[in-house]
């Protein structure tokens, strides 16, 4: 998401000005940005929308809705790499990670994920009482989890809609299996969360 670029209608849209008074700003230089070719469209870089918003008082909402944020909580260093680097291919997730219950926690405050990935069984804390934590923050009430696992069996990862998932995927999956239930769970309406499909085995 840091990598995007926008057009001035975009970045219009994000501030709640017209596009010409973005194209203002950006000709008087107030904000940074490039054109494509001589005399071309203006561009605006996320970084630089955001540091021009920050600078003016402009609320940030609008321009982190697109962002979707996702914090990869787990103990295993593989999936730790492997999970971000899967969903780092689609430069519209911002991945975050964290190794431990008290990091995890720190993170959700601060960042406010969409969508947090959750190893169950943590070497730290219960993975159920992270849930739970997440989904009674009146700020992380509406955040999506996905569970994951190699050693709930279908009973088990039912059971955990009642602490708060979401969904859930059984350890191993493949990157397209991943890929898929993250776009699913953003897609859920926030009416239907805690309603998940069935496990994925």
């Amino acid at each position: 998401m840091k990598n995007r670029v926008f057009t001035t209608g975009e970045a219009a849209g994000i501030c709640g000005v017209s596009a010409d008074t973005v194209s203002r700003w950006f000709d008087l230089g107030q904000i940074d940005g490039y054109r494509l070719g001589p005399g071309g469209d203006r561009r605006i870089p996320y970084q630089s929308l955001r540091k021009f918003m920050l600078s003016h008082g402009i609320p940030l909402d609008r321009l982190e809705e697109s962002e979707r944020r996702v914090l990869v909580l787990d103990d295993d260093p593989f999936y730790l790499d492997t999970i971000p680097s899967i969903l780092g291919r689609d430069e519209v997730y911002a991945v975050l990670t964290a190794s431990t219950g008290f990091d995890a926690g720190v993170i959700v405050v601060e960042h406010t994920p969409q969508l947090v990935i959750l190893d169950v069984n943590l070497s730290d804390t219960d993975g159920r009482m992270v849930a739970e934590r997440i989904k009674n923050r009146a700020e992380t009430r509406n955040t999506r989890i996905l569970g994951m696992s190699a050693l709930l069996d279908e009973a088990g990862a039912r059971a955990l809609e009642d602490h708060g998932f979401d969904g859930f995927l059984k350890k191993p999956f493949t990157d397209e299996d991943l890929l898929a239930r993250v776009g699913e769970l953003f897609d859920l309406p926030n009416a239907k969360l805690n309603r998940p499909k069935l496990p994925r085995y």
